[in-house]
C-alpha cells in the first residue's frame, strides 16, 4: 500500500500533466473554431451582391434610356405623318374647289347669277329642269320629298349649302330664288356629276 505522500505525488503529477496536455491543445482548438473565413466569405459575399446589384441597375437605366429614345422617335414619326396628311388634304381641297370657268354675273333684278360648270351645256340643264320640274322652280314630287326646279330632297340641300352656301342652310328649296337654286344644283354636279338625277340625266343632249 503507497504511502500518502506518494499518492500526493501521483495526484500531484496527474494534475500536471492534464495542465500540460491542454496548453497543447488549445492553440489547435483556436486556430479550428475562429471565425476568420467565415468573415472573409462574408465580405466576398457582400462584395459580389454589391456588384450584381450595381449591374442590374446599370442594365435598368439602359433600358429607360432605350425605351424613353424610342416612344420620342415614334411621337416624331407620328407628328410627321399628321403633318403630310393634312398638307395632302388641303391640296385636295383646294385642287377640287375651283371648277367654274367664268365668275359670277348680276341680273337685271340685282340677283346673282352663277356659271354653269365647265364640261357643260346651257341645253344640258334646260333639259334637266324640264325633266325634273318641266322649268317650275317651285314643283314639288306627290310625296313632298322631292322639290324646286332640280327635285332637291332637304336632306341633300342642307348637306350641299353646308359646305358651300350656309346662309341657304334650312331654306326650303321651292321658298329660294331662281339663281340659288340653280347654283345649288351646279355646285351638286361638281361634286356628284350627273348621278343625283339618274332618271333624268339619261334624255340630257350631248
Amino acid at each position: 500500500m503507497a504511502r500518502p505522500d506518494r499518492r500526493f505525488r501521483l495526484a500531484l503529477i496527474g494534475v500536471a500533466a492534464l495542465v500540460l496536455l491542454t496548453a497543447t491543445a488549445a492553440p489547435a482548438w483556436a486556430q479550428t473554431s475562429a471565425p476568420t473565413e467565415s468573415a472573409e466569405d462574408t465580405a466576398a459575399n457582400v462584395e459580389d451582391f454589391e456588384d450584381r446589384a450595381r449591374q442590374w441597375n446599370e442594365a435598368r437605366r439602359r433600358a429607360r434610356e432605350e425605351a424613353l429614345r424610342r416612344a420620342e422617335e415614334l411621337a416624331n414619326q407620328a407628328r410627321t405623318t399628321t403633318s403630310t396628311t393634312t398638307t395632302a388634304t388641303t391640296t385636295t381641297t383646294t385642287t377640287t374647289t375651283t371648277t367654274t370657268t367664268e365668275p359670277p354675273t348680276t341680273t337685271e333684278d340685282g340677283e346673282i347669277q352663277h356659271p354653269i360648270p365647265a364640261g357643260t351645256t346651257e341645253a344640258q340643264w334646260h333639259a334637266l329642269r324640264q325633266c325634273e320640274s318641266t322649268q317650275n322652280y317651285r314643283a314639288i314630287s306627290s310625296s313632298g320629298r322631292y322639290r324646286g326646279a332640280y327635285q332637291f330632297s332637304i336632306r341633300t340641300w342642307n348637306w350641299v349649302a353646308e359646305m358651300h352656301y350656309p346662309d341657304l342652310v334650312g331654306v326650303d328649296p321651292i321658298d329660294a330664288s331662281p339663281p340659288d337654286q340653280d347654283k345649288m344644283a351646279y355646285k351638286l354636279y361638281e361634286i356628284n356629276g350627273w348621278d343625283p338625277w339618274p332618271t333624268c340625266k339619261k334624255r340630257l343632249p350631248s
